[in-house]
């Protein structure tokens, strides 16, 4: 009998993670930090993270301009920690997210954008961490331990804190209740068909991950997971970005997994040309999807789709004959500079 991995129970655990995030504590704390960002009536917002914190990141950074209409940049962590850069922030918000929180770089550029006025918000699954400890506007993940070096519903959890964020800044009806029904969500997505996936990951060398919109973070998201997890050479793109040049190389059988099929605009597009000129598509797990077509909701879609990713993921990385837990030259805690 094959040993249950640590990554696979994690990912098992995801719906459980995703419905700790709206019950009373967890809501009580969204609605205070969202009631001090309300209250700084931000001009702009920037993310702070790395990893696969960035990638969640860069879904918060197309939901909050979608519904909010207010720019969203990635601050580079090293210019407050190495090069010291000061930076001027008074009508500003900084979100950090990290699932340790303990990396210095991350703490370093929370503190400077704090220093220079920002009102600083911090995700992640360790309040108690020095990067927790550093803001007065940290929530809890409550994604519970992950002991597995991949993190999974700790990046599933931090996207939707965010979106659980934005919900109580908008004062959103709407997007709570599509929130409180992702737990059901994920639960049935792990019974979704991933082998052939799993087949495909488990031979393949090199990989493009295409996405569009919000869903762009979690492309690079399975992007990163499928080199950590399988050592296969991927990139995530957006389905419009990788028409710029990169679609050069994809020919001759190049694997190409593109997430939203039809349902993003432009990217089926993208995929007839692709496929015209050789690529070889990768089919996407299919997931039940709302009716609604909101930008919003087909990130929710790409979400609850990383569940049959996951799993296909991890019994790749196996038969690769590699550890899904402990990949080798990787270790759970990244502290960067």
């Amino acid at each position: 009998m094959t040993k249950v991995t640590m990554m696979r129970r994690e990912i098992d655990e995801i719906p459980v993670a995703a419905a700790r995030l709206y019950k009373d504590d967890a809501q009580a704390e969204f609605a205070q930090v969202a009631a001090r960002i309300i209250a700084r009536d931000p001009a702009v917002v920037l993310t702070i993270a790395r990893g696969s914190s960035d990638h969640a990141a860069t879904c918060l950074k197309y939901a909050t301009e979608i519904l909010m209409g207010i720019p969203v940049a990635s601050l580079g962590p090293s210019v407050a920690s190495i090069y010291g850069g000061a930076l001027h922030l008074q009508q500003g918000v900084t979100i950090a997210i990290s699932q340790s929180g303990r990396s210095l770089d991350l703490v370093s550029a929370t503190e400077a954008c704090a220093a220079g006025g920002a009102e600083a918000v911090v995700l992640t699954n360790n309040p108690d961490s020095p990067l927790g400890l550093s803001s007065r506007s940290t929530v809890d993940l409550r994604a519970g331990p992950e002991k597995a070096v991949a993190a999974t519903k700790s990046f599933v959890n931090s996207v939707l804190a965010g979106l659980w964020l934005l919900a109580h800044w908008r004062n959103d009806a709407n997007l709570k209740d599509a929130l409180r029904a992702m737990p059901e969500r994920f639960e049935a997505a792990k019974s979704v068909e991933w082998n052939a996936l799993s087949a495909d990951l488990a031979r393949i060398d090199r990989l493009f991950v295409l996405g569009r919109g919000p869903g762009l973070g979690v492309a690079g998201e399975v992007a990163l997971k499928a080199m950590e997890l399988c050592k296969i050479q991927a990139s995530g793109y957006s389905a419009a970005e990788v028409l710029h040049g990169p679609a050069r190389v994809l020919t001759a059988g190049f694997p190409v997994l593109a997430l939203g099929g039809h349902a993003e605009p432009g990217l089926s597009q993208a995929l007839e040309k692709l496929a015209s000129q050789g690529a070889y598509l990768i089919a996407e797990p299919g997931i039940a999807s709302p009716a609604e077509e909101t930008p919003v909701a087909r990130l929710l879609d790409r979400l609850v789709q990383l569940v049959p990713i996951y799993y296909a993921l991890e019994a790749a990385a196996r038969a690769r004959g590699s550890d899904p837990d402990r990949p080798e030259f990787l270790s759970k805690e990244t502290v960067t500079m």
